[in-house]
Order: C-alpha cells, then structure tokens, then sequence
C-alpha cells in the first residue's frame, strides 16, 4: 500500500510540474504595449469596424496592427486633447514621425497556418466570431494568447461546410 501511494504521490507531482511548466510557456512573457489601446471605445461608442484599423484583414494573410497613420484617419494632432494620456502617446509617435511598434498578442499555433484573407473576404466571417472577447476589451491582453482552440475551429468549418481536412490548416 505503501509504494501505491508513493507512485501516485510521484505521479501527481511530475503532472502538476508538467502542467505548471506547460501553462507557464504557453502563457509567454508579459507584453507591454506602447499605447493601452481601448477597443470597447472605438467599436462601441465609435462605431467602427475591425477592418478599419486592422486593413489587412481582407487581402492577407495576416490582418495587420494598425500604423499611427490609421490612427490620426480619426485623431487630428491639432484639435485634440493633448492630456489624455493613451491619445498623447499617439500624438508623440505622430510628432517623431515614429510608428507604434505594436507587439502582436493574438496568436495561432505554430503549425496552424491561418489566413485571415480566405476568413473576412472568402467565408465573410465577422471578426468577432473569432475575436470574441475584443469589443469588450477596455486594454490590450497583457500576454500572447491562442485566439482559438481547435475545437472550435472544428466547429466553425462543421458548422460551415468548409474543409476538415487536418492539412487544410496544419503545415
């Protein structure tokens, strides 16, 4: 009886030290964005649309991380409020003719190969089918994280007649 429990005593250390290693790697470091983008205020009280910024979206592969110029589409140097901290960061990329050095927080597994082109422009998905927390997001995530688990990836192609097929996407 002794040894049984020893073994599972071992058995449960090694998981849990497997899983805390796993959750701790796939968490990734800590990302600090230049700018706390909101976009709970420009999709909710601006009314845009993802494609706006993220312009990208609908002719490649990757939808893109919006330049000072889209920015500054809608903010304007001159008439806008220099005292609002996250538009005055903005305003000082613009003023040093810097562009926002955003680092990318949603990601696809390595071996998952995704376009968001055959998504937006082909299938005509919204971008919060898959984003589906974005609208409410009042800050950038402050790590990488998976945007989608394979599951319900799987249930999207069901669910749309589109291709199953493990090679479609895994290369």
């Amino acid at each position: 009886m002794r040894y049984v429990v020893s073994f599972v005593f071992i058995a449960l250390l090694v998981v849990g030290s497997v899983a805390f290693v796993r959750g701790a790697y796939s968490l990734g470091p800590i990302v600090v964005q230049p700018i706390d983008f909101n976009h709970t205020v420009h999709l909710d009280k601006a009314g845009l649309a993802c494609a706006e910024c993220h312009t990208d979206a609908a002719t490649c592969v990757h939808a893109g991380l919006p330049g000072k110029d889209i920015c500054l589409d809608c903010h304007d140097i001159d008439d806008e409020d220099h005292s609002q901290p996250e538009k005055a960061k903005l305003f000082d990329f613009a003023e040093r003719d810097e562009d926002i050095p955003w680092a990318r927080v949603a990601v696809t597994r390595p071996d998952v190969y995704f376009s968001h082109r055959r998504h937006v422009s082909s299938a005509g998905l919204d971008c919060l089918e898959c984003h589906v927390d974005q609208a409410s997001l009042t800050r950038p995530p402050a790590r990488a994280r998976l945007v989608m688990s394979m599951t319900a990836c799987i249930e999207c192609h069901e669910k749309n007649g589109a291709s199953e097929d493990c090679l479609a996407c895994h290369r």
